[in-house]
């Protein structure tokens, strides 16, 4: 599974990324700017991008904006992440296209399986809940 994960904060990324990578192995690609995003999913084939909601220059919504309007990734799976507590974000941000809403703070033992579940994909292998000790 090819990842590219986008957040302008770096601890963000940092930890998102390691998470993707150590408890579902997939291939992680990371950036901190709207435009880089845009850059790597119209040159690279990914399977899903992870992206922020407010960031600096260009936003979440104006990188998916651009993503819908390019054949290219038209139909790329996109689920926001947002500290935002706004009622109406997450319904707006599926009329514009998202796949999915996850909110931080996430569990990093398990959002490798919160995104897979909104993929359609199965959960991991592993017992994580053993991992962690519940």
């Amino acid at each position: 599974m090819r990842v590219l994960v986008v957040d302008d904060d770096a601890d963000t990324v940092e930890v998102l990324s390691l998470a993707l990578v150590s408890f579902r192995g997939w291939d992680v690609q990371a950036v901190t700017t709207g435009a880089r995003a845009l850059e790597i999913c119209w040159s690279s084939r990914l399977d899903v991008v992870l992206l922020d909601v407010e960031m600096p220059v260009l936003d979440g919504p104006g990188v998916l904006a651009a993503l819908r309007g390019d054949p290219r990734t038209a139909l790329l799976p996109v689920v926001f992440v947002t500290a935002l507590a706004d009622p109406g974000l997450t319904s707006r941000l599926h009329a514009l296209g998202a796949t999915a809403v996850l909110h931080k703070p996430f569990d990093p033992v398990r959002v490798g399986d919160q995104v897979a579940e909104f993929l359609g994909l199965p959960p991991s292998p592993v017992d994580l809940g053993t991992r962690r000790g519940q």
